[in-house]
């Protein structure tokens, strides 16, 4: 009979190297998440290169030399695939498309011989390591008639395929990676459209359900588990990427935020469109401010006591965690009957798209020298929905760091040092995720005045 202390020390060590394992994935995925898109440091962890997403067997373009079929006959056509993006790979095809799910495989049917293949993952983080390694790949590539699989289903309206891996826990990454693309790709459809999700979480589609509905009036499928030979005369794979929380109207035909916002004020039954209107200074009505706090890390520790400021300041406050109990359309019809967000650096600022025009958003940077992400993540696209956007950075004694290391140490006076000598992981560790704020206050009354003032300004 074996000695059971040396079994359960062996059960032990397996435990320890597995979470250790697991531990190391989690942080990878939060550092490579929030570091790729960090210029103040001048870190770039998501690659540039046009072709970083997609694999291609024969890359080919209508005036490239080698772009000939064995007779030498030269591509009459645009190839299937574009990998000239630097954030998405789109092969945009129309013809004979026919879509086998359970081979990941999309083959354009044609008679002209020309052999394309290209392996994509329809996911708008191309070069993301971290993010693709949930993506499956999609093959796509030309085939013959003959070689070509019956059509089991045929559809006459066009399909969009895209990948529901990459960062969707995150309601940041939801909004950003996934559904601004999605509305992009298919608006110009007009709900006549299907979506076919590679890497399908039911729990994100029926979380989203509303804004899917409100661009597409067919069934989801889940292209994992479909059995099905679909054919279609129009397939999109990949969805259109122009930046964070952006749309480009160069590239969508005249498509911007606002439209993205009226369409979420459509699907999700939001009723206020514009923010609330000061009059005059002796006006009682009161502007009403959702304070947005998390839970665990980067989370206010007096949340009561700045909700009492912002009463002594002339709102009226709102206190909530994200999403708690709540779906999104009861959390986001919370955020639009308010006129101002408040709340520290995080996905919950993503909430910003539900405010009514010309309200507030108002940003708390963390200690960590983060003023330029926060102003690239959410003070930017704040703006471009026509916001008024306010950014106050606590100072270090706001920030319980202070009670962890000493005045003069680098993590409280250069927090820069730290991400260069220490590495992302380490930065991402602090700042990210040990950190809570106790808002002075006091000197963050003069910022809720400033917002005051925003109310009683005459709308552009």
């Amino acid at each position: 009979m074996g000695n059971p202390t040396s079994h359960v020390r062996r059960n032990l060590s397996w435990g320890v190297i597995v979470g250790c394992f697991l531990l190391s994935m989690i942080l990878l995925v939060l550092t490579t998440s929030y570091a790729a898109s960090f210029p103040g440091f001048g870190l770039s962890l998501s690659g540039n290169s046009a072709s970083a997403g997609a694999k291609t067997e024969q890359k080919l373009t209508s005036d490239h030399p080698d772009a000939k079929i064995k007779t030498g006959e030269k591509l009459q056509r645009k190839p299937l695939c574009d990998l000239t993006q630097r954030r998405a790979d789109i092969c945009d095809m129309e013809g004979d498309i026919r879509v086998h799910g359970n081979s990941s495989s999309v083959l354009f049917v044609t008679s002209s011989g020309l052999q394309e293949s290209y392996r994509i993952q329809p996911h708008p983080r191309k070069g993301d390591h971290a993010a693709l390694a949930t993506v499956t790949e999609v093959t796509v590539r030309s085939t013959t008639a003959e070689e070509a699989p019956k059509c089991t289903t045929k559809s006459r309206v066009p399909a969009v395929i895209f990948s529901n891996g990459g960062y969707m826990f995150n309601f940041f990454h939801d909004i950003s990676d996934a559904l601004i693309p999605l509305y992009i790709t298919s608006h110009r459809f007009d709900g006549e459209v299907q979506f076919l999700i590679r890497d399908m979480l039911p729990w994100w589609v029926e979380k989203f359900q509303p804004l899917l509905k409100g661009l597409s009036r067919y069934d989801i499928i889940d292209l994992n588990r479909d059995h099905e030979v679909r054919c279609y005369s129009h397939v999109i794979v990949g969805i259109m990427f122009h930046a964070d929380l952006y749309i480009d109207p160069t590239k969508s035909g005249g498509l911007t935020m606002l439209d993205y916002g009226a369409y979420l004020r459509k699907s999700l039954g939001l009723k206020r469109e514009t923010a609330i209107k000061l009059a005059n200074p002796d006006e009682e009505k009161k502007p009403r401010v959702l304070i947005v706090n998390r839970k665990g890390t980067r989370r206010f520790t007096n949340v009561d006591e700045i909700a009492r400021m912002v009463e002594m300041s002339g709102f009226q406050a709102v206190v909530s965690e994200v999403h708690e109990n709540k779906s999104l359309a009861e959390f986001a019809q919370v955020v639009n009957s308010c006129d101002v967000l408040l709340g520290l650096h995080g996905a919950g600022m993503t909430n910003l798209i539900f405010l009514p025009t010309n309200g507030i958003l108002i940003q708390i940077v963390p200690l960590g020298r983060m003023e330029d992400v926060c102003w690239i993540n959410y003070g930017a696209p704040a703006v471009r929905v026509k916001l008024h956007y306010l950014q106050y950075s606590i100072r270090a004694p706001e920030s319980n760091l202070i009670d962890q290391f000493p005045k003069d140490d680098p993590v409280i006076l250069d927090p820069k040092a730290v991400f260069e000598k220490q590495g992302s992981a380490r930065w991402v560790s602090l700042y990210m995720h040990r950190q809570t704020v106790k808002l002075d206050v006091e000197r963050f009354r003069s910022v809720l005045w400033h917002a005051r003032e925003i109310f009683r300004q005459p709308w552009n």
